[in-house]
């Protein structure tokens, strides 16, 4: 018994408004139908597009592993089916070409299913006219019913490919032609009007005065002025008005009467009917360019591609793969990578960065770029100097023994121009080496979160700086705005890698001192919150001052940091947070700290603080203080204590212990 008693035809694609099998009228009066439509340039772009995407696209069928993961299947028979040829006689790209053109035009695809004697998919057989297919229920089971050469023939649900379209029921699709009709009619119809306006070449553009009455002679005259005049190749000739005749031009451009905008608004509406950025068919505006286009394309495939492509993979599994495949681990996938893929600087920075972290494999690789597998290309690799943040403490450290130091020829051997004994001075270098090797695995972690934060700010600085109100009040304003929500960013993007280093330097220092680890959460919290304040403080008071000169420098200074910036946050952080958690360690432990130099070349304030010691509480140096040592150019005034180093940008000094 039908569960639709009181509709006949309730699910029939052709029974009401929504469901018109052919031709519609329209306010304008072109008679629109999902063929005539195609006529429609914008329609034919939209369908073709989309049609095309989704033929081109690899089909593969895959088996889901046990463990995770996936593996191709190509031996089936549905792989070459739908891969290569549903049937003898068509490809799988005009298969699914098709069968997506009339999704887009009807909202109904359907093709006739081969089985053999086992009830498995040998061939399917595209219908042509979708609209002629009535979807019913007999007895409870769908139906399809439709003629061949004249005759009705009524088929079951095992032996139709049906991928229906939107539709209230869930069965069968609605005709986007039918949703969009006075659209497409309006579209037609300034197409036509165009078209008749340039043919004609006389429209009322003017009126001849003429003294006197023409009579039986004004035919003769619209004859002459017709076959002389009128038509596009004839729209500019020169004519010689006789018998004191005077031509008065009427001025009505077709831009007047909002013909140009009115082509250009429809042919966006009916790309956004579809869903197609209006750049995909060659209508460029104000927000398309070079710069946007890849994200545009990322939308498209989102957007767009990816609705209908779930559709096609939600059909195929539910009715031409058997429950027992389906429970097997079977499905199909479309492969979209080919689509998001960017130019080739692009596509290498993102294998790179998979491939460093053991995500892709030299192989894999290659087979995305149609490349043939190598030797050995069928190993995952990971740089040694990268591992995850709560493992990087207690990875072993890979290299060399520390460089062993030179053995001086005198006997005085257990003293080096420091007072300081040998065993010493071999401790020290040990214990540096391992904070530079911590150093190193993070180094890429600390860049990639300086780079986030970096580009957050000067994006949207640049934004708000070209933007129409960006008066120096507005942007002071805003400025004010932004830094004060920035810290929560920072702290989200830069926190955790530093809290990470710093406990691994710690760690590492209570090993080298052998005693129990201390809790440095409040302390870390502490060093991370102090150095949002310290970049709010440098970025807003950079962009503060550029707003008394031009505010278009504000982009440039943008531009400048982006492009060095991350990279000073790098290595000023490693040394200031490295030397902070070590210190942290040894004033917990009761002992000293002694500022050292990585050699003679460096700077003269750094020079002047080597060897200098300092106890908990004590800064190497004051607030206001300044250094005037021997060889430099000038004094450098301190801002700020300094317990420990960086003393300056790019300093790399380092601590040992008292």
């Amino acid at each position: 018994m039908s569960i639709f008693p009181t509709f006949k035809r309730s699910l029939s694609a052709g029974n009401d408004y929504w469901y018109h099998p052919v031709g519609y009228n329209t306010v304008t009066g072109v008679k629109v139908s999902e063929k005539t439509a195609l006529k429609y340039l914008t329609v034919f772009s939209c369908v073709t597009l989309i049609s095309g995407d989704i033929g081109r696209l690899p089909l593969n069928l895959y088996r889901k592993r046990k463990g995770g993961g996936k593996d191709l299947v190509t031996d089936h028979k549905l792989y070459d089916l739908l891969h290569n040829a549903p049937n003898p006689d068509t490809t799988s790209y005009n298969f699914r070409e098709t069968l997506q053109g009339h999704l887009l035009l009807w909202g109904n695809a359907y093709s006739f299913i081969e089985r053999d004697k086992t009830n498995k998919v040998i061939a399917l057989w595209q219908i042509p006219d979708p609209s002629q297919i009535d979807v019913d229920r007999v007895g409870g089971q769908i139906v399809y019913k439709y003629s061949v050469d004249g005759k009705p023939v009524t088929r079951r649900r095992d032996q139709m490919f049906h991928i229906p379209g939107y539709g209230f029921n869930g069965l069968v699709g609605m005709s986007m032609i039918g949703f969009a009709n006075e659209a497409i009619g309006l579209g037609l119809a300034t197409e036509q009007f165009g078209g008749r306006f340039f043919g004609a070449g006389t429209h009322l553009s003017g009126v001849y005065e003429i003294p006197g009455v023409l009579g039986k002679n004004a035919v003769a005259f619209k004859k002459e002025l017709k076959e002389g005049f009128s038509g596009l190749g004839k729209s500019h000739n020169v004519m010689i008005a006789e018998n004191g005749a005077k031509y008065k031009p009427l001025t009505l451009p077709l831009n007047d009467s909002q013909f140009l905008e009115t082509r250009d608004h429809q042919k966006i509406e009916i790309c956004g009917m579809y869903h197609v950025p209006p750049h995909k068919i060659a209508i460029h505006g104000q927000n398309s360019n070079y710069n946007n286009l890849e994200q545009e394309n990322a939308s498209y495939v989102d957007s767009c591609l990816m609705h209908w492509i779930v559709r096609w993979e939600s059909a195929i599994s539910l009715q031409l793969l058997s429950e027992e495949e389906r429970r097997s681990g079977l499905y199909f996938k479309f492969a979209v990578q080919g689509l998001l893929r960017g130019d080739s600087a692009a596509r290498a920075d993102y294998y790179n960065k998979l491939f460093q972290v053991g995500g892709i494999k030299p192989d894999e690789i290659r087979a995305l770029e149609e490349m043939n597998p190598v030797e050995g290309g069928d190993e995952s690799f990971v740089m040694l100097n990268m591992v995850p943040l709560s493992q990087a403490k207690d990875m072993p450290l890979p290299g060399d023994e520390p460089e062993k130091l030179p053995i001086p020829e005198k006997k005085a051997v257990f003293l080096d121009f420091f007072g300081e004994n040998r065993a010493k001075k071999m401790s020290d270098a040990k214990s540096i080496q391992l904070r530079d090797r911590i150093y190193n695995r993070y180094a890429p972690l600390i860049l990639d979160a300086a780079t986030a934060i970096v580009n957050r700010e000067s994006k949207a600085i640049k934004k708000k700086v070209e933007s129409q109100t960006r008066s120096k009040e507005v942007l002071s304003d805003f400025l004010d705005s932004f830094y004060d929500e920035f810290p929560k960013y920072i702290n989200q993007k830069l926190g955790p890698v530093l809290r990470s280093f710093m406990n691994a330097i710690a760690d590492a220092t209570n090993t080298e001192l052998n005693i129990d680890g201390t809790n440095l959460d409040t302390e870390m919290q502490d060093y991370i919150e102090t150095y949002a304040k310290r970049h709010i403080y440098s970025s807003k008071g950079q962009m503060v001052a550029l707003l008394e000169g031009q505010i278009d420098e504000l982009s440039t200074r943008a531009d400048d940091w982006q492009e060095k910036r991350p990279e000073q946050i790098k290595a000023n952080e490693g040394v200031r947070a490295s030397s902070f958690a070590f210190q942290a360690v040894v004033f917990g432990a009761g002992l000293t700290t002694v500022w050292r130099i990585r050699g003679p070349k460096t700077c003269p304030y750094c020079i002047s603080l080597n060897g200098k010691r300092v106890a908990s509480g004590q800064s190497f140096v004051k607030d206001g203080q300044e250094l005037n040592p021997d060889g430099a150019e000038k004094p450098m005034r301190i801002n700020g204590i300094k317990t420990h180093p960086t003393l300056h940008r790019g300093c790399d000094c380092y601590l040992s212990i008292g």
